[in-house]
Parts: C-alpha cells; structure tokens; sequence
C-alpha cells in the first residue's frame, strides 16, 4: 500500500521509470546535429574565403605584370621585334601568340615576357604579352601630316597561391 499525503498526493514507488532520461537523450541529439550543421557551414564559408582570397591575389598578379607591360611599351614602343614574335612580342593575332583565354588548357605559345619583379605568395610568378595592333597610315596627300598613336594590347596571366587559380587580364594601350 503506498502512504498518502494529506493533499491526496502519494509517494514511494515512481511511475516515470527513465522518461527524463530518453527525452535528455533526445534533446542532446538534436543539439549534436545542430553543432555539426553549424561546423560544416563555417567550413564551406571558409573554404570560399580562401578561394576568394587566392583569386583576388591572381587577379593582382596579372594587373601588376599590365602595369609593367604599359610601362615597357610607353617608354619604348619599338623595344621589341613584332614581324619575329620575338620573346614576347607579336602583330595582333599572330597564330604564333599564347593562347590564355582558353579555360581548359593554357598554351605558352612561342613566348612570353615574365614580371620583373617578385611578386609575393603567388605558386607563378605573372607573364603577359604584347601584341602591336594595326595602324592605317594616313593619306599621302596629306600636307602636314600628323603621327598617329601607335595602339598595342597587352594580354598578362595571373597565377594565385594555386597552380589551378588563374586570372587573365587584356587592355589596349595607346602610345602618343
């Protein structure tokens, strides 16, 4: 017989028998599979970082090795020899010129001028060439001839901190 209480509550034998304990059980599954949801996704976000990172320092690669590839032909528009693809330099749409714009494979093509500098963290260091694009002469009846600015595109490959990141850059320059 169970011993009663005034109130008409009774005590001694619990009817419960382990529910507290399933129910514990159940709440810190729930929380587990929260915290593992919430690992993977700070997972993912930092992997995208670190993507976003090794693109952005590619991109910053191919813009510095522009900047040199400007500055060569500002200073000397003729340094190299664009009949010959001679290290570098091509006509504009030589056969002979390397092919970057591929996504799949990227060819070297006869050649390439390579940053002069040394550019920090990047598994390459930048390249670019430099392709002399056409020019029309102007008329020989012309009585006072001006010169025309000579036009050059300049093409330069950035590489991340990754082989397989890759940027590739193209401006045209003009030369007065």
């Amino acid at each position: 017989m169970l011993n009663q209480c005034p109130n008409g509550y009774s005590f001694g034998q619990n009817r419960q028998k382990g529910s507290v304990l399933l129910v514990s059980l159940i709440m810190l599954l729930l929380l587990t599979l929260i915290a593992v949801g919430g690992m993977q996704g700070t997972i993912l976000q930092e992997r995208m970082t670190g993507n976003l990172r090794d693109r952005d320092l590619a991109f910053q690669a191919a813009e510095a090795a522009l900047r040199e590839a400007e500055e060569l032909v500002r200073d000397d528009p003729d340094s190299g020899d664009y009949a010959e693809n001679d290290d570098g330099f091509y006509e504009v749409n030589d056969d002979n010129r390397p092919e970057w714009f591929s996504r799949s494979d990227i060819e070297n093509g006869n050649g390439f001028i390579t940053y002069g500098g040394n550019f920090p963290g990047v598994a390459a260091q930048p390249r670019y060439f430099i392709e002399r694009l056409g020019i029309e002469e102007p008329p020989l009846d012309a009585s006072d001839p001006v010169p025309l600015p000579s036009y050059f595109r300049i093409t330069a490959l950035g590489t991340g901190g990754a082989d397989n990141t890759q940027v590739v850059l193209a401006t045209v320059y003009k030369v007065r």
